[in-house]
């Protein structure tokens, strides 16, 4: 892939100061309309994430960041684009210093990344939501640079991922976010990003490591995810295939588009027995648990419902990746099971 065209990155750092957040604000917004009992210099419109009677959306002119007073939301200019276009993070740097137009692309709904999380009993944990929405977009436009090159050639080369793929699942690459242990030890994580979203809704992000580092997956924001890489995805009546991991099932669901749809659960230890997975799961047909040929993929297929049936990948291949890469033609040799599957069952 040529990244002779390719744009510098933009210093966002020394941008903000020039921006007008108000003005961007007023852009997307409207005109403030106030708040009632509340008088000063700050400005307060109805907040764009929720239900708002009394406005609670809040900028103080001069600074650089917005918080909503009711939700708890905030963020400074570049993450209010991103989040109300539905945006990455150069479209919205361009929106801003540029006055561009911005006109959502069909590969990548504008709808996806909209939400904040829906309130939880247990609150969201890893970064701040705000800060892995961030992650998630300057990842995403890095990835399509001479900077991201690397990622982008083992994502097409050895995952054998199209660049169609590659956008609808918001896959990004970083040079390094800071992260905290468990137990308060910090350290960073480079590598590709993996964001999950599930009813316009930001419930994970992943880090898949460069090799050698540990660990092999860092986890940046978890917001109680289930399903990769969307749930809605989930036919009535279509054959539902689960497999292990994120990029087994993005491979798959590319080969096996109107066929079947394919999830995962993130791990082979994932429960799969609890009512909202469940529930997700009660249109398909058949269900397919399709996790690698280990003993943890074996013991991941145990205690399905009967409708279930285990699949290995084809011997002696471990996964659908090394299946792909090992010449299967994943398509053909899906829809040979499936029919066949079909015939003993009628």
């Amino acid at each position: 892939m040529s990244h002779a065209n390719a744009k510098p990155r933009i210093d966002w750092k020394t941008q903000r100061e020039r921006i007008d957040l108000a003005d961007v604000a007023t852009r997307l917004l409207g005109p403030p309309p106030g708040r009632r009992g509340e008088g000063g210099r700050k400005l307060w419109w109805p907040c764009p994430f929720h239900e708002d009677a009394n406005p609670s959306f809040c900028i103080e002119p001069g600074k650089p960041g917005w918080k909503c007073f009711g939700c708890g939301v905030y963020g400074d200019a570049a993450n209010l684009v991103m989040r109300i276009q539905g945006v990455t993070f150069r479209e919205a740097i361009n929106f801003m210093v540029g006055g561009d137009a911005i006109v959502p692309r069909v590969d990548r709904p504008a709808s996806k990344l909209l939400a904040r999380p829906e309130p939880r009993l247990e609150g969201p944990k890893g970064l701040p939501f705000v800060e892995a929405l961030s992650l998630v977009a300057d990842s995403v436009a890095r990835l399509w640079t001479a900077e991201g090159s690397r990622a982008m050639a083992y994502l097409t080369e050895r995952r054998f991922l199209s660049h169609e793929t590659i956008r609808a699942a918001y896959l990004g690459w970083t040079p390094g976010v800071r992260l905290t242990t468990t137990d308060g030890r910090p350290y960073s994580a480079r590598g590709i990003v993996i964001p999950w979203v599930e009813r316009d809704r930001l419930t994970l992000v992943k880090i898949r490591q460069h090799k050698g580092d540990r660990p092999k997956y860092a986890e940046v924001f978890r917001d109680r995810p289930f399903l990769y890489p969307d749930p809605e995805a989930i036919r009535f009546r279509y054959p539902l295939i689960i497999v292990e991991g994120e990029f087994d099932a993005l491979l798959l669901g590319q080969a096996l588009a109107g066929l079947a749809s394919v999830m995962t659960m993130g791990s082979a230890s994932a429960r799969h027995d609890h009512g909202t997975v469940s529930d997700a799961l009660r249109p398909a047909r058949r269900i397919y648990i399709a996790t690698d040929a280990d003993d943890a993929g074996d013991r991941a297929a145990e205690g399905w419902p009967a409708r279930a049936r285990r699949v290995r990948p084809p011997d002696p291949f471990k996964d659908w990746t090394e299946a792909r890469q090992g010449g299967v033609d994943l398509a053909r040799w899906w829809a040979d099971l499936i029919e066949k599957d079909a015939r003993e069952l009628t």
